[in-house]
């Protein structure tokens, strides 16, 4: 799924209120919650509810992009084929990254809650902090599921579990890496890029890449434009944005490290240096990596069926292209964003039949349904390395694979918390610092301490 939720205060004063009244709500109406071990109804107290003995009908409001609906309609299929005894119907939403969250807060406040939820992985721990999910620390075993939960991994265990239970089914693991254009290299007379370059290399790069003269216009890399998709630039400074990344209680913005890198990646590329297109023009199509109008671009898995598949391919309108990881900085680990995505069971009467669907899209034989579907990255890192990487080489032709593994294993999620993400971003750090430093109205050193400023209060506040 795309990672651009937003998260309005309104839609927040729901979370930290009228949620928790739904809460009660649903168990004065007779609805039962799931014990603090994570069985359902149906389920014994010493373990989990095989997925076969489970029944009835289920909602589950699913993330609804393009790839992700044809996924959820091939995973019902072949799992209603196994499990005649559950239904499952399946509700997407129309521009999730806008409508998702607000669907889904609506529907609990009114009290008919799904029983099964897509989420992605830093914006479920709010619901479990107030009692909306069902811990599933029980049921995993059963299942089959214990190699998914690697706790060696710090972006799995990070996105998964909260306060010492797993709520999370992942059903991929996602990062994110740089891709780059072929044709533009061979045309610059440039070599690829290695996964051993730095960041004083890739800006060379970009620069030598950029073509603006005459009509057919080149930049050297499409910068994406969001606080969340500059957080490998960040990190590569060695810094980070708070003090901690889960749970945090300072914002830390405002250091001086993290002050230049913003100026650059979210003003500079653009304006002074040349380098990446301005946002406005990227919105309408113009100048894009997929079009030939930008030879790198920063993102994840997702997108590989926008540069080569077999249908563009069958078009004519394929883009030769591999990828690499972000270019070292300071950053002594080499940081990249790194999460689970997937779906979490509302606490209810139908958790064992909303189990029963989650565990089989999270099992092996769901999870290449997904990865078909999706192109994603599956769950785990041995299906990714055995399954995975030589069907997506094949299906998207192209050759390090092995990259999406290394920036997945030094994956650092972005920050998890009492006040989500999405609020951050859209309340504070989108308004205060990326809206002007996009325009060319503001410079980093005069928003950022802005923005930590009022980050601060809404830490406090939540933390109070």
């Amino acid at each position: 799924m795309d990672e651009q939720p937003r998260l309005s205060r309104r839609q927040l004063l729901i979370l930290s209120g009228q949620l928790g009244l739904a809460a009660a709500a649903l168990a004065a109406c007779g609805a039962p919650q799931a014990p603090a071990g994570g069985t359902g109804s149906g389920a014994s107290q010493g373990g989990a509810a095989e997925p076969a003995q489970a029944s009835g009908e289920i909602e589950f409001l699913a993330w609804g992009d393009a790839a992700d609906i044809a996924a959820w309609e091939a995973l019902n299929a072949a799992f209603a084929a196994r499990n005649p005894n559950v239904k499952v119907n399946v509700t997407t939403v129309a521009d999730p990254n806008v409508n998702f969250y607000p669907k889904l807060q609506t529907a609990i406040a009114g009290g008919t809650p799904p029983a099964l939820s897509s989420f992605q992985g830093w914006e479920w721990q709010i619901y479990a902090d107030r009692d909306l999910l069902a811990p599933i620390d029980d049921r995993i075993a059963g299942a089959g599921l214990t190699p998914v939960y690697d706790d060696s991994v710090a972006a799995i265990e990070g996105t998964t579990k909260r306060n010492g239970a797993r709520y999370l089914v992942p059903l991929q693991l996602a990062t994110m890496l740089m891709y780059y254009s072929k044709a533009a290299f061979d045309e610059a007379g440039i070599p690829y890029p290695t996964d051993d370059w730095t960041f004083e290399e890739f800006l060379e790069i970009a620069k030598q890449l950029t073509r603006l003269d005459g009509d057919q216009k080149r930049y050297g890399y499409q910068a994406n434009g969001q606080w969340f998709r500059d957080i490998h630039w960040i990190r590569s400074t060695g810094k980070q944005e708070f003090d901690s990344l889960i749970d945090p209680k300072v914002a830390q913005f405002n250091q001086p490290e993290i002050v230049e890198m913003v100026q650059m990646v979210a003003q500079d590329f653009m304006f002074s240096l040349n380098i990446s297109p301005l946002q406005a023009d990227v919105a309408t199509g113009a100048n894009t990596i997929e079009t030939g109008g930008a030879a790198m671009k920063y993102e994840g898995p997702w997108w590989l069926g926008r540069m080569n598949s077999p249908q563009l391919r069958a078009e004519g309108k394929q883009i030769e292209f591999d990828v690499v990881l972000m270019p070292a900085g300071a950053a002594s680990d080499r940081p990249h964003r790194g999460w689970s995505e997937g779906v979490a069971l509302l606490k209810g009467e139908k958790v064992d039949a909303a189990w029963a669907f989650a565990s089989f899209m999270a099992g092996e034989e769901g999870q290449r349904i997904y990865s078909d579907t999706t192109g994603r990255m599956p769950n785990t890192m041995a299906l990714i390395e055995s399954y995975w990487v030589p069907k997506a080489q094949e299906q998207f032709q192209f050759s390090n694979a092995a990259a999406f593994i290394e920036a997945f294993r030094r994956g650092h999620v972005d920050v998890i918390g009492r006040v989500p993400r999405s609020k951050m971003w859209s309340e504070v750090v989108k308004p205060v610092a990326w809206d002007p430093l996009l325009n060319g109205s503001a410079k980093a050193a005069d928003v950022l301490p802005q923005v930590d400023a009022a980050l601060q209060k809404l830490l406090d506040e939540a933390n109070a």
